[in-house]
């Protein structure tokens, strides 16, 4: 077990140790999520093989395995680590129930079927505590019962809670605009109506704007007490102010978080980076076209920069699964195609994983492209390293 002594202040708190085993990134992303919030300390894997090599699960605690994957099934995989930890607890997930007897031969705790829920994981977290004998800390049993708002700014905006009960798709394009312009100015305790008329209806002239100002957050605030949304905006002496009673996590908030110069990415930490960073995979605000979404939109593709450099760095330090290590850098390259940080390192990956044919034709397809969208050529770094790669060819 790990002792994590950033959320204790007169005690520590053990932790229970989770390993999540899934060959769909996603998928393990989801459970991993849900367990951290429950109080474990969490390694999540796509590649079982790699699990294997692990000295962590001769002493976890319990084991999240998908049962259908490619390089062997989850209850083959749970009967190698069994006899390197008798111990252990094993959840089988799987979308299909046909499997449930073979993984009760293996004394599985529990069997769930996909897509997995946060009510799932939960029930199978109260039966090792209960099975184990162990506690998690009071402060863990409430991150438990969180059930924040998680609000989408890259791409279409909408507001969902984590468990699925309550989801708002804004009624007017004004009204969603309005919204993420007040949340981005959250350090702001009012904003004057005079500001919002001016950003939002440039085009018309004072009284015009006041009555669709005020029109649209009457029936913003209507369409968020429908949805039962404590979230409103509230009229001040000079303007307006937005009210979050609501525990709410932004994906741009949270990308600008990573990007921070303090956030060191950490093995604990590196799926929720990986995470986060995968979300910016669409535009920010991708249904306005007011002009004050321009510096946000450059503003976040700088943190995004900033993250993407962060997280190259770290895998050049750290061994990692490199297929999922190139999954990853080639899903983020779509919107940094020219970053030869990024394409030096995929370029090492294809050389390992494929060999150096298939490295040489990763090269000249991007210099087709460099050349064709910018007419340059790649820079001495690129060039020296693709040379070293192929030189035996």
């Amino acid at each position: 077990m790990l002792i994590n002594k950033s959320l204790t202040r007169e005690k520590e708190v053990v932790f229970m140790v989770a390993i999540v085993v899934d060959d769909e990134e996603l998928a393990a992303e989801h459970i991993s999520r849900i367990l951290r919030k429950a109080g474990f300390a969490v390694y999540s894997f796509t590649n079982p093989y790699l699990v294997l090599e692990q000295d962590i699960i001769r002493t976890a605690d319990i084991f999240y395995l998908d049962i259908e994957m490619p390089e062997i099934s989850g209850l083959k995989l749970a009967e190698k680590i069994k006899r390197v930890n008798a111990e252990c607890e094993v959840v089988f997930s799987t979308g299909h129930n046909q499997y449930a007897i073979e993984a009760f031969d293996v004394e599985a705790l529990d069997y769930i079927l996909k897509p997995v829920t946060p009510r799932q994981v939960e029930r199978s977290i109260q039966r090792i505590i209960k099975r184990k004998g162990k506690q998690v800390s009071e402060y863990n049993v409430r991150e438990m019962k969180r059930n924040p708002l998680n609000i989408c700014l890259f791409g279409k905006i909408s507001i969902t809670s984590i468990d699925g009960s309550k989801n708002l798709k804004f009624s007017s394009v004004k009204g969603a605009e309005i919204f993420c312009f007040m949340l981005l100015q959250r350090d702001t305790a009012e904003i004057s109506k005079w500001k919002l008329i001016d950003e939002l209806w440039p085009d018309k002239d004072i009284s015009k704007g006041d009555i669709n100002l005020r029109s649209t957050i009457s029936k913003l605030n209507k369409n968020f007490r429908e949805k039962e949304i404590d979230i409103s905006i509230k009229s001040t002496r000079n303007g307006y102010q937005l009210m979050l009673s609501e525990d709410i996590e932004v994906d741009a908030f949270m990308l600008e978080s990573i990007a921070d110069k303090n956030f060191i990415i950490t093995e604990n930490n590196l799926l929720s980076f990986e995470s986060t960073l995968l979300k910016y995979n669409d535009m920010l605000f991708e249904d306005f076209d007011s002009e004050w979404c321009n510096l946000y939109r450059t503003l976040y593709n700088r943190y995004f920069k900033i993250a993407l450099q962060k997280l190259t760095n770290y895998y050049k330090l750290v061994k990692q699964d490199p297929i999922r290590i190139l999954s990853i850098m080639e899903r983020l390259i779509v919107f940094e195609p020219y970053d030869e940080e990024v394409r030096e390192l995929c370029l090492r990956l294809y050389a390992f994983i494929y060999g150096k044919y298939e490295a040489k034709k990763y090269y000249e397809e991007y210099c087709e492209l460099l050349f064709t969208d910018l007419g340059m050529k790649p820079g001495e770094k690129l060039r020296n390293s693709y040379n070293i790669l192929i030189q035996d060819i």
